[in-house]
């Protein structure tokens, strides 16, 4: 069924000269409450810089545009208490439907945009389903929608598949939920349904945790989920609480934080790569600390480090750090290297902490990889996205083989020429945008379109906390900058960028970066 439904969708060709812009997590929710003011939950208060991004876009593409929105376009996991679900189960199909209307209605600038994009000249566009609005996937919620872009199938259609895949089989979107260790992903997709009657959505573990947390903390915290990437503004948020001082941290929160929401693009990037070869962590000794290991991984500069460490002191972690896999283990251990790399070169281009501070420890290797020979630490990122790549290659006709693969969730966009392949034996460097898991290899490519949202890093919201308190920020406060990929037409090869909507003194434009 779901190979069926591929099929189709690329049977469509993919004409010469068209551009892809693909932009990913909007969170449009609920609006303004009965007061005319913005809800604190919601995110997405820009329709005036929407609907000025998609005419220029519209116009420099010369209406020959697929504008492919990368998941999460809605958000459908919060909308009072109107889903009868449980802790493991949410929204029924009528429920779904309820919560949609409600967010069409809040954002009816935003559809109206929309509409009037998909009809002008030969453009396209694409809803790709994410884990905020995986209820898409129920075919009378798909339905609803399609019916609210009153535009032709040809022209606005839902990836019933879970991803998006271009005419010519070289371009592959999906909102990245369904990557490696996340907490967000579905056991089951892209049918996320329960069994019985009547039928839900079910709920990952990840959002089972962190749904009510955020909607708490967001009652006094607003920008609490601006912060990339995804979790990382849970930290500040957590340690500001009056009861910060004397609160420990839970301990799956705390595995949540460290293995979950990894973001490898956050890193200057400068491979290490020819004769140098990872480590081998010394799996045994790292059990041995028990829940000593989950703290080790926290820096000491780190707002969840006090609450860390009183978890410990109270014996709350051992039982889930015993519980990591192997290959767990090794991802954390990997991406602590990084982290230490990061701050022991101090690399200037580290967007999730301060490159300057405290490096955390690394793990025990085994004798036989100590030394500087064996310093590449981004094997567990390239096994990690090279079994995604190759899982959705299977699910894909023997004649569709992309390249490109475009991916959000996270909300931090890869930065441009972030990362470096090597190629002949690490004789020659060619900067890229996006990295391909296959060392010495230039494709597949993977690269992150972020958030079209206002977000901040966390070096960015300890500047903004340098006179101001987290709970006075509004989303309102946040640079008005948003990340999108662009695929410029291609003949053999497509080209991904990362590019931002930003403001350029009285004009509105796109540029390489927010400044």
């Amino acid at each position: 069924m779901i190979v069926a439904a591929v099929v189709a969708a690329a049977a469509q060709a993919q004409p010469g000269g068209r551009t892809m812009i693909v932009m990913s997590d909007l969170h449009m929710g609920n609006g303004r409450d009965a007061s005319g003011a913005w809800d604190r939950h919601e995110d997405f208060r820009w329709a005036a810089e929407f609907t000025g991004f998609l005419k220029a876009i519209d116009r420099e593409g010369r209406s020959a545009v697929d504008l492919v929105m990368g998941g999460d376009t809605f958000d459908l996991l919060y909308g009072g208490d109107d889903c009868g679900g449980g802790n493991d189960t949410g929204c029924s199909e009528a429920e779904a439907i309820r919560r949609l209307d409600r967010v069409l209605t809040a954002h009816a600038a935003e559809v109206a945009a929309i509409k009037e994009f998909a009809q002008a000249g030969a453009n396209r566009v694409a809803f790709v389903p994410g884990d905020a609005d995986a209820a898409l996937l129920f075919p009378g919620v798909r339905r609803r929608l399609l019916a609210a872009m009153a535009a032709g199938a040809d022209r606005v259609t839902l990836g019933g598949e879970g991803f998006w895949l271009s005419g010519d089989g070289r371009v592959l979107v999906e909102h990245g939920h369904q990557v490696g260790f996340s907490a967000h992903r579905f056991d089951n997709w892209p049918l996320p349904f329960s069994r019985g009657t009547p039928v839900r959505l079910l709920r990952p573990w990840g959002e089972q945790l962190t749904s009510a947390l955020y909607r708490r903390l967001e009652e006094t915290f607003p920008i609490v989920d601006n912060v990339a990437v995804l979790g990382a503004g849970l930290k500040p948020a957590l340690a500001a609480e009056p009861t910060a001082s004397t609160a420990t941290i839970d301990p799956l929160l705390l595995k949540y934080l460290m293995l979950t929401t990894l973001s490898w693009q956050q890193f200057r990037m400068e491979l290490d790569d020819g004769d140098v070869e990872p480590p081998v962590w010394n799996i045994e000794a790292v059990r041995s600390q028990r829940g000593a290991f989950l703290v080790a991984g926290v820096p000491e500069d780190d707002p969840i480090r006090p609450l860390a460490t009183r978890a410990l002191a109270d014996g709350a972690l051992d039982a889930v750090a015993q519980g990591l896999s192997d290959e767990e283990i090794v991802t954390a251990c990997d991406y602590r290297a990084a982290v230490r790399r990061a701050r022991r070169r101090f690399e200037p281009v580290v967007s999730q902490f301060p490159p300057r501070g405290p490096a955390v420890t690394e793990c025990p290797r085994t004798t036989e990889t100590r030394g500087a020979l064996f310093d590449y630490f981004w094997r567990s990122r390239d096994a990690m996205f090279s079994r995604h790549v190759d899982e959705m290659t299977r699910r894909l006709p023997r004649d569709a083989r992309p390249s490109v693969f475009v991916q959000g969730h996270t909300h931090l966009a890869d930065r441009s020429q972030a990362g470096a392949n090597m190629i002949s034996g690490g004789l020659l460097k060619i900067p890229m945008e996006g990295f391909s898991p296959i060392r010495g290899q230039l494709t597949p490519l993977v690269i992150n379109a972020g958030a079209w949202q206002r977000t901040l890093t966390p070096v960015q919201l300890d500047r903004l906390l340098t006179d101001r308190t987290l709970a006075s920020l509004q989303p309102d406060d946040l640079p008005a900058c948003y990340s999108f990929v662009e695929i410029p037409p291609y003949g053999d090869n497509p080209a991904p960028r990362v590019r931002y909507w930003r403001q350029d003194g009285d004009q509105w434009a796109a540029g390489a970066s927010c400044r």
